[in-house]
């Protein structure tokens, strides 16, 4: 654990990106900036389909994660984490750290799996867009892809 890390993003917001087996299992950088190290967190590979969610295993605290920061010009320094899940073998960074990303630049991929990915943004630094507050509120999932619009700097 990393407790000023966590300080950092005290009531911040965040995005949970679910993937299922069947999807696309590369992921790509949510913004432009540079990349920051990379820390590998051991764990298990708990499912994280929304209905395991919902139970009282707390896959995004248990299951094997990697973390890195993306330091940005118009959101500060954004944290992007890669969680393993059922039947992932491996977290892989095709991305070196301290090389300047654009928004869209694959990052890496995870070697076959349901798994998800999660964009923590300081608190105040983006204003998401109307239907995914509407559909989070339900609560329900927004399919998302690869270049799609999920909000906007606030400043």
């Amino acid at each position: 654990q990393d407790n000023d890390l966590a300080s950092e993003y005290d009531n911040c917001s965040l995005v949970i990106a679910r993937l299922a087996p069947q999807d696309y299992h590369r992921y790509h950088s949510p913004v432009g900036g540079k990349v920051g190290d990379f820390r590998t967190i051991s764990g298990s590979y708990f499912t994280v389909n929304p209905i395991a969610i919902n139970q009282k295993i707390d896959v995004y605290g248990l299951n094997k994660r990697l973390i890195t920061s993306i330091e940005t010009e118009h959101f500060g320094k954004v944290l992007f984490i890669a969680v393993g899940a059922t039947m992932v073998g491996s977290i892989n960074m095709t991305v070196e750290p301290g090389k300047e990303v654009k928004k869209g630049n694959e990052l890496g991929y995870f070697a076959f799996g349901g798994s998800t990915c999660l964009v923590l943004f300081k608190q105040g630094s983006i204003v998401f867009d109307q239907d995914l507050m509407v559909n989070s509120a339900k609560p329900i999932e927004t399919l998302i892809k690869v270049g799609d619009r999920i909000g906007v700097a606030s400043s």
